[in-house]
């Protein structure tokens, strides 16, 4: 399903233009891709953000939505910015750290376990934004402020019950991308696949992985217990978050005005959307559950006991990486 968002007040605005033979005010139309379902709350809340920016740009800013990676898996969106073969992506961290590997550092043990209201504030301070700027310089794109959050990342599985991090043994597990999550399932004895979120359907029907490392919304949005999902182990490996990333192709177009009308509405939903997002999950978990799908909680105890046996991979992925002194000094202060 394509979403395009044009209303009868723009047309009349650009046809008012024409008539009058003035210049045309109007700004280039936005395309954005997204790899999840409209139900997903990150679709939901680039919808309000869309429809919002063109209503109060007078038309000006007109946005096309194009879901359910029907333009690019979230692998290739952000090189798809990049290159500006589309406007603006709102991405998973998870992938965006294969160009920008600073980014991993949200992946590293010390962040294990932390509450997403403590994250929050972590993203929105000095690490977040700096990291922002580097991903912005790295990629040559506008990456705004503001991530949209998915929430706790936990594991899922087909058909082995998950009672321990144990359970996870031998199992084919899909991860959302990022050496940090291959680091977590390989020291659980796992072993981790990277796919498009796209392909994830077919391969838990057909086998060809066991489980998934995901959260309770998104197995949801995309009916992934219809796909043999049937157990979730609650080990809170990570937060997931989604930047914003806007094409300096587009970018460049907009005049002053624009951009920081863009800026303005976008920033007014991420607080919205957080709240929403926090939300959906724990509606969502009901929902598994209604269905069928058994919660375990892991222990605190084997919570900090992975934490003690990553942290001698989290030293060697800071050296082997080349992490930012300035990021680990931001990250530990964030901690504080």
């Amino acid at each position: 399903m394509i979403l395009t968002r044009q209303w009868g007040h723009a047309a009349l605005f650009a046809a008012t233009t024409l008539i009058c033979a003035g210049p045309a005010f109007a700004g280039p139309k936005l395309t954005i891709t997204l790899d999840t379902p409209p139900s997903h709350v990150r679709n939901i809340y680039v919808g309000r953000f869309a429809d919002a920016l063109t209503e109060r740009s007078g038309g000006e800013l007109t946005v096309e939505i194009f879901d359910s990676g029907q333009l690019y898996s979230s692998r290739d969106s952000g090189r798809a910015v990049a290159r500006g073969d589309v406007g603006m992506a709102i991405e998973s961290t998870a992938p965006l750290s294969r160009i920008e590997q600073n980014l991993v550092v949200f992946e590293f043990p010390m962040f294990s376990g932390q509450t997403p209201e403590k994250m929050h504030t972590i993203v929105d301070g000095p690490l977040g934004q700096r990291l922002s700027e580097m991903v912005g310089e790295k990629m040559d794109v506008v990456a705004l402020t503001g991530w949209y959050v998915l929430g706790e990342i936990n594991t899922y599985s087909t058909k082995t019950p998950l009672t321990s991090l144990e359970s996870l043994r031998g199992l084919q597990v899909r991860h959302p991308g990022g050496v940090g999550a291959v680091a977590y399932l390989e020291e659980a004895g796992a072993n981790p696949v990277s796919m498009p979120f796209t392909d994830v359907p077919l391969a838990l029907q057909q086998g060809t992985v066991d489980a998934i490392m995901s959260s309770n919304a998104s197995i949801v949005s995309a009916k992934l217990n219809e796909s043999g999902l049937s157990h979730a182990y609650v080990n809170r490996m990570l937060v997931g978050y989604y930047m914003p990333i806007v094409s300096k192709t587009y970018w460049s177009e907009l005049s002053d005005d624009q951009k920081q009308l863009f800026r303005d509405t976008w920033a007014e939903f991420v607080g919205p959307q957080r709240e929403a997002a926090a939300q959906q999950q724990a509606d969502a978990r009901a929902t598994l559950e209604a269905a069928g799908m058994t919660f375990v909680e892991q222990p605190a105890e084997e919570a900090a006991a992975m934490r003690d046996k990553l942290q001698p991979r989290q030293d060697k992925l800071i050296a082997e990486l080349g992490i930012a002194p300035e990021i680990l000094e931001l990250a530990k202060a964030a901690l504080q």
